[in-house]
């Protein structure tokens, strides 16, 4: 977190402003189970850092995440964070359908009840063209801030690090990656004698042959709620399975 004029305090102005530095960083930390209090063991590797993480003790912030399995480790961390900061940490769990027009409310109205947030980098040119967000570099290379020799953000997959920046510059720490995993019932696929799909030819032959609605069994499932974060998380990995794009030649080709 920033330094300010006051040693050891930041405004509640700087602490939101400069929150998803601070949720980023807190949150890579190493896991821990969820117990009703912070053991001071359990906060000796953050200790060992040259930070002063007590430089907003006394705050209070909202972090919005998504109602998710994956949130629930962050979540947990919740005691960790709260004994080794002094700031008082809430979690809003928004449905991913909603999280994104509230962040997008929230940034645009500069209200700040949100010190950051769960975001896709899909969003994040979004953000930079408004100006909603500020690069993260700075942050990470302020000694008062960020100690290099405890924080090595280059240990970070550099896909990740590329997809969390826009034009070079850093916007989101990721905090989980995902990727779109075919799962099917061996019994199932067994009784009608086919084999897991390598072309989505073939996923759609094995959902055709296990398609059977009197007997509710579904060939296929995917995401089925309209907007961002739900069936459009689905759909962008079939487009470009088959070899479709957004984009060619610098101009837009999606027509339908």
């Amino acid at each position: 977190m920033p330094s300010s004029s006051c040693p050891g305090r930041t405004s509640r102005r700087n602490l939101l402003q400069q929150g998803a530095a601070i949720g980023a960083i807190a949150a890579l930390g190493p896991p821990f189970a969820a117990p009703a209090f912070a053991q001071a063991d359990e906060l000796a590797a953050y200790k060992s850092a040259r930070i002063n993480w007590r430089q907003a003790e006394g705050e209070a912030i909202t972090v919005a995440v998504i109602p998710a399995s994956y949130f629930l480790n962050l979540i947990s961390l919740q005691p960790q964070f709260e004994a080794l900061t002094g700031v008082k940490l809430r979690f809003e769990q928004v449905p991913p359908g909603q999280i994104r027009q509230k962040a997008m409310l929230d940034l645009s109205s500069r209200t700040a009840t949100y010190a950051t947030h769960a975001a896709d980098p899909m969003y994040y040119p979004l953000y930079v063209a408004n100006k909603w967000v500020e690069p993260l570099d700075k942050y990470l290379g302020d000694a008062t801030l960020t100690d290099p020799a405890w924080f090595k953000h280059d240990d970070i997959i550099k896909a990740w690090r590329d997809a969390d920046s826009v034009d070079g510059k850093l916007y989101g720490m990721p905090y989980d990656g995902e990727v779109t995993v075919q799962v099917y019932r061996k019994d199932l696929y067994d009784a009608k004698g086919l084999k897991p799909a390598t072309t989505y030819d073939e996923l759609l032959a094995n959902a055709k042959a296990l398609n059977n609605p009197a007997e509710r069994v579904n060939g296929l499932a995917l995401r089925g709620f309209a907007g961002a974060g739900q069936n459009m998380y689905i759909y962008p990995s079939i487009l470009r399975g088959f070899g479709g794009s957004w984009m060619q030649g610098g101009k837009v080709v999606v027509n339908s």
